[in-house]
């Protein structure tokens, strides 16, 4: 059987990727922004150099020449530079030059008088990426072109330089980011799903003996309301159900109680006692049954128990010494090995009775004669054992189930003492138990809440 999803962890996956998603998008939506407002911040510079330039021609030579001051001489002649400029004539015929050279670049369509024009060309020769500002100057004879060239393939490795470098210095932040967004989303998820556990346990709580209760809706998400709801109404329709058939149960035992005491009233008085004898025991038999059936009825039925306080040894002592004679006649023999013990308990001492009586009767007459049952008592527990064969852990399996009998039952009986002896303990907040540990015999431990 594959084992179910986790809603939890398919929520936590789930919105960590898009956690993570979100924070690579806007590093790359900052690095473009960045690569742009470098290239923005580029063109600006190019246009400022073209402008410098300008105001360094000598327009009475024919061609015009470019006298550069020191500073833009030093600047231009830097090695490896990354700048260049052109004097070029209106059909692209080189004047002069100097700097990072691109000189096959074509001249700008456009024709802004007075504008400098932003190229971003591929230079045929080299290969190289670049950005190129020109601004057309007519002179009185002829018009000619100064342009500013500037290498873009240094310039993206410049770019790269510097986002690497950018992301060293913020791989911490960002990784520290990126914790403190899985962690709320950890927690929001948690939070979220806190009603649906609550929810959860009371489902789990749910029993035979709980039937009242219906699950709470209270801060669960709209979309889970309708379940719950669902739930709840399943939960009414098997309680009315349950209901019908233990008042059924309850009414058919109680009206068949006094046709059968009146049965063996009449049988009495007509018949001699032995030739009333099987048929007596088949009767004293049915009245157990019908009182077996009414004592579940009751423990079904969640009426209120009375509880007090009682020593639950002196109780079974007390059914032992009851049952002392029965035993003697099956040639079984009931002893204490703690009789000075005392198990101090809450519950209902008269049903306690019941399950004791249960016990020792079932331990009696499922054992062949010669066999010891022996009382003990350890703080809050009693233990009935026996010596005798014991119970196979097939019919153990099945042993406080209702109406089930052992495969070697031959005698009196339905199935019904250890179920509702089980039945009792549980209503008392205590616990029968099969021992199946025990070397020799069956062993059940009574458990008791102080």
């Amino acid at each position: 059987m594959s084992r179910a999803p986790s809603l939890l962890r398919a929520l936590v996956f789930r919105l960590t990727i898009v956690v993570m998603l979100a924070l690579v998008g806007t590093y790359a939506m900052l690095y473009f922004e960045f690569r742009d407002g470098l290239m923005g911040l580029e063109g600006q510079s190019i246009a400022v150099q073209v402008q410098d330039l300008r105001a360094s021609i000598v327009s009475e030579t024919d061609p015009p020449r470019l006298a550069l001051p020191p500073s833009l001489q030093e600047f231009y002649a830097q090695p490896d530079t990354l700048n260049g400029y052109q004097l070029l004539r209106a059909d692209g015929t080189l004047l002069e030059s100097g700097g990072f050279s691109a000189h096959y670049l074509p001249l700008p369509v456009a024709e802004d008088r007075g504008q400098v024009v932003m190229q971003w060309e591929t230079d045929p020769v080299s290969g190289n990426r670049v950005l190129a500002a020109a601004l057309k100057i007519d002179d009185r004879q002829s018009r000619y072109w100064l342009r500013v060239v500037r290498n873009l393939e240094d310039e993206e490795s410049l770019v790269a330089q510097l986002m690497l470098g950018a992301l060293d210095e913020l791989f911490p932040p960002i990784a520290l980011l990126l914790i403190a967004a899985v962690g709320v989303v950890v927690v929001t998820v948690l939070s979220s799903l806190r009603p649906l556990r609550a929810v959860s346990h009371q489902a789990a709580a749910l029993s035979l003996s709980r039937l009242d209760e219906r699950l709470h809706a209270r801060n669960l998400p709209r979309e889970l309301v309708p379940l719950v709801q669902a739930v709840n109404s399943s939960l009414d329709q098997l309680e009315a159900d349950y209901r019908v058939q233990r008042e059924f149960t309850a009414n058919a035992a109680h009206e068949l109680r006094t046709p059968l005491a009146t049965l063996r009233a009449r049988l009495e008085s007509r018949f001699s006692a032995q030739e009333l004898c099987d048929v007596t025991l088949e009767i004293e038999q049915l009245s157990r049954l019908l009182e077996q059936l009414l004592c579940l009825a009751r423990l079904d039925s969640q009426e209120q128990l009375q509880f007090a306080a009682f020593d639950a040894h002196a109780v079974a002592m007390e059914v032992a010494r009851e049952l002392a004679p029965f035993a003697l006649e099956t040639e079984h023999y009931v002893t204490a090995a703690t009789p000075d013990a005392c198990v101090p308990a809450h519950g209902n001492a008269t049903l306690t009775r019941l399950v004791f009586r249960n016990l020792i009767e079932n331990a009696i007459q499922y054992t062949p004669p010669g066999t010891s049952i022996m009382l003990s008592a350890d703080s809050a527990i009693v233990i009935i054992a026996d010596d005798g064969p014991g119970i196979a852990a097939p019919a153990a399996a099945s042993l406080f189930e209702r109406f089930r009998r052992g495969p070697s039952a031959s005698g009196p009986g339905a199935g019904l003492g250890l179920a509702i002896a089980r039945c009792i303990m549980e209503r008392q907040g205590g616990r029968l138990s099969h021992d199946t540990t025990a070397p020799r015999g069956a062993r059940f431990v009574v458990e008791f809440s102080k």
